[in-house]
């Protein structure tokens, strides 16, 4: 009898533990590694310039979950998937020219995303193109590249509840055509807070590099054969 009931608990507690086993790899993907992983997946190969059709960018494996038809947001852009608690949104095209990933937060419950860390952890290259003036609140421009891609510029926009009954959004952008904005376009699109000075360093310190040798390196990458 002791041995049947020690064997009945064995056998409930292998039971009850699989769900767990199988949820496991769900739960290890953070937003911003899951981030990273989308964009080496979605990033065209050096050598390649102009924009690529969506659904190009669709057949590649990522972590996005795209919807099976892209669903209207606004006037300008649709709803194309999702993304580790994301909505992942385009401009209305064909050829979209950037993918845009948003996340929403509790009331002053900081998401403490930190998109500088996960990236390099991916084996890319992070350089900060402008910054903000806030570390609380603001819009962050940074050139990223990796090996065998063209290089590419992510906007980081973060309001992570600084009081508590302020609500926490993470607003991310990254360009898919490889053009670079200049600081005018970037304060245009963004704030007018925006500069070269990145001394705030909201993501701890980052390299800079000028607006011209972020696009001396682009079409570099453009370039047959690079």
């Amino acid at each position: 009898m002791r041995f049947t009931v020690t064997a009945m608990l064995c056998a409930a507690a292998l039971t009850s533990a699989a769900p767990a086993q199988e949820r496991a790899p769900a739960a290890k993907r953070k937003p911003m590694d899951a981030l990273a992983q989308t964009l080496l997946a979605l990033t065209p190969p050096a050598g390649f310039s102009g924009t690529r059709p969506l659904g190009t960018l669709r057949a590649q494996p990522s972590p996005i979950r795209w919807l099976p038809t892209p669903k209207p947001e606004d006037a300008q852009s649709w709803k194309v998937g999702t993304l580790a608690g994301a909505n992942v949104t385009a401009p209305r095209s064909d050829t979209p020219s950037t993918l845009t990933f948003s996340w929403l937060g509790q009331t002053g419950q900081p998401l403490g995303f930190n998109p500088v860390i996960a990236f390099r952890k991916a084996g890319m290259e992070v350089q900060a193109l402008y910054c903000a003036s806030m570390v609380s609140e603001g819009t962050n421009y940074f050139f990223v590249s990796a090996p065998g891609k063209r290089p590419g510029v992510l906007s980081v926009y973060a309001y992570d509840a600084p009081i508590g009954i302020a609500s926490v959004e993470w607003t991310i952008s990254y360009r898919l055509d490889g053009h670079v904005p200049t600081l005018e376009e970037a304060q245009a699109e963004a704030d007018l807070d925006i500069s070269t000075d990145c001394s705030t360093k909201t993501f701890g310190p980052v390299e800079q590099i000028s607006h011209a040798k972020a696009v001396a390196r682009t079409r570099r990458a453009e370039a047959p054969g690079s």
